[in-house]
């Protein structure tokens, strides 16, 4: 298969994969259904967390922060304002808290100091909420107006992959690829290195707080352990790093296989699955240090090259 083959049913397969689950609530079973919701949410997790830290290599493990603010304002705006409207609140705070509070000061961080720092921040929400609850409301945890989540997860899935698709052919794009190449040879070149990383952290904490806004009403009833779950900052980027961080597929394809796996795991192995997954995980990040699609890639280039 030739290279522009490749591309024109990677162009298309988007639109054709939104159609197909648009009509699939017509014939799917409820269990099946609920999957669906699961993984979709997570494929726009991985995308979303691979926008920033897949092209920059600043590894961000704040992911469950931002997805915890998107569940909590659900629940708080849920009952005196329609969902579309919670969902803006949800995508606005988000990217002005990580703008403004956390980007300015965290960005400056590299390496394993950023990483330690954004998970660090989630655990502090989750500890703030959780004693803030006590102390004021007397209760831990709150209800939700339970509804059904799969098509605005759905949407804002598709949304996502889109919006990430356009936004890496902006300069805002290429400067965090620049930035992910070598940040001082970027420097060099006049690129505002710190204006864009923490515009690029930012956009992508602000889909990742949406993302938690949509799955909120799906539980029914939340806690800031749910909410600040821990696996929310971690299984994005394994993720991504399972998928491949080279194209946008590759967070995709991560999701969709680890999110997936570890369900048939759950099912079949309760008691084992996290060994099983934690064990077959490395095996294929060690023999595929690209992830599942860079294989794919170089095959495909390899193959182009040698028809040409």
């Amino acid at each position: 298969m030739s290279k522009t083959k490749i591309s024109a049913y990677l162009k298309w397969s988007p639109l054709l994969a939104f159609i197909v689950l648009a009509f699939a609530p017509l014939f799917v079973k409820t269990y099946y259904l609920t999957l669906l919701t699961s993984v979709m949410c997570w494929i726009g997790l991985a995308v979303s967390w691979h926008f920033f830290s897949g092209t920059t290599k600043y590894i961000s493990l704040g992911s469950a922060a931002f997805f915890g603010i998107g569940v909590y304002i659900t629940a708080i705006f849920s009952r005196i304002l329609p969902l579309p409207i919670v969902f803006l609140l949800a995508a606005a705070i988000n990217f002005f808290f990580a703008f403004c509070g956390v980007g300015l000061v965290t960005l400056r961080l590299k390496g394993i100091y950023f990483a330690i720092f954004t998970f660090g921040l989630a655990e502090l929400l989750n500890n703030a909420i959780l004693f803030w609850e006590m102390q004021v409301t007397g209760t831990r945890g709150r209800f939700i107006t339970s509804v059904n989540v799969y098509y605005p997860i759905l949407i804002i899935t598709f949304v996502i992959i889109f919006s990430i698709i356009i936004l890496r052919r902006t300069k805002l794009g290429l400067a965090l690829r620049m930035i992910g190449e070598c940040e001082d040879a970027a420097i060099h070149y006049g690129v505002n290195t710190t204006f864009y990383k923490i515009l690029g952290f930012a956009v992508s904490s602000m889909f990742i707080g949406l993302l938690g806004a949509a799955f909120a009403p799906r539980w029914g009833y939340i806690d800031s352990g749910m909410a600040f779950n821990p696996l929310y900052s971690f299984m994005p980027a394994i993720m991504t790093l399972f998928g491949g961080v080279g194209t946008v597929l590759g967070p995709i394809v991560g999701a969709v296989v680890i999110s997936l796996l570890e369900e048939y795991l759950l099912t079949t192995f309760k008691d084992y699955f996290m060994i099983i997954l934690g064990i077959i995980m490395i095996i294929v990040i060690l023999s595929l240090p690209d992830g599942m699609t860079g294989k794919f890639l170089r095959k495909a280039a390899r193959t182009t090259e040698g028809r040409g």
